[in-house]
């Protein structure tokens, strides 16, 4: 069963699962996901997606593919956003940032953003996602290299920054500043004990996608709008 995987930043290439039927595709914009549409029905991972250079996949988009039978996942990234918002029309969240969307525990593109080169470079990160922090810290919470409420303040200092400049300096920096008796301690754990929760559901998403059946399930389709049809007209 086929599989096309919307993916960039999340997810460097050489940690990506190889098989014959996955299809990796760059960071969608709009009108990526509606082409799809000329294929034949099969699964679709949302991953990362473009939302400042371009315009962002649209919702009504997702819709014209489920509404032809092909089975739409999202998580990690843009992709968790998407089905959060889509998940009662169809649209599969996958992952524990898609699952903290769609049950309201963190809200806000800046969780997941980052800022990336270009696709020459391949996408790499070139910043922090606020997830991935958070995971991290609570990692130094286990660890005990943090207290609570270190912890809590950390997170707090790191949701403050844009989230193009929330980077690993970033956030040592704040540690000297909030936590100067732990800073030097942190500093020392965090490049071991870095999570990327975004890759972690990355990973985890696209072993699912591959292992699940796949069975074709037709939905309403949304309205024919002027916007829709420009979409389409821009895809020829």
């Amino acid at each position: 069963m086929p599989l096309s995987v919307y993916i960039g930043p999340t997810l460097p290439s050489a940690n990506r699962p190889a098989a014959d039927t996955v299809t990796y595709l760059p960071p969608a914009s709009a009108g990526d996901m509606l082409a799809l549409a000329k294929q034949p029905p099969h699964r679709v991972l949302l991953i990362d997606g473009i939302f400042e250079a371009a315009r962002a996949p649209w919702h009504k988009e997702i819709l014209v593919l489920l509404a032809e039978g092909f089975d739409v996942w999202g998580a990690a990234s843009l992709g968790a956003l998407r089905a959060a918002e889509l998940h009662r029309f169809g649209m599969r969240p996958e992952g524990a940032i898609a699952h903290a969307y769609a049950a309201g525990r963190i809200i806000g593109d800046d969780e997941v953003a980052v800022a990336h080169a270009p696709s020459a470079l391949g996408h790499r990160a070139l910043s922090l996602a606020q997830v991935d922090v958070r995971r991290t810290l609570a990692a130094a919470l286990r660890d005990r290299v943090l207290t609570g409420d270190e912890a809590r303040r950390l997170r707090t200092a790191s949701h403050a920054i844009f989230f193009k400049n929330r980077t690993i300096p970033g956030l040592i920096a704040a540690a000297a500043e909030l936590l100067p008796d732990r800073a030097e301690r942190f500093a020392a754990w965090l490049p071991t004990g870095f999570v990327s929760q975004k890759a972690l559901d990355a990973q985890g998403a696209i072993a699912a996608a591959l292992a699940t059946p796949f069975t074709p399930c037709r939905r309403e389709p949304p309205p024919e709008t002027l916007f829709l049809k420009r979409l389409r007209d821009e895809r020829p």
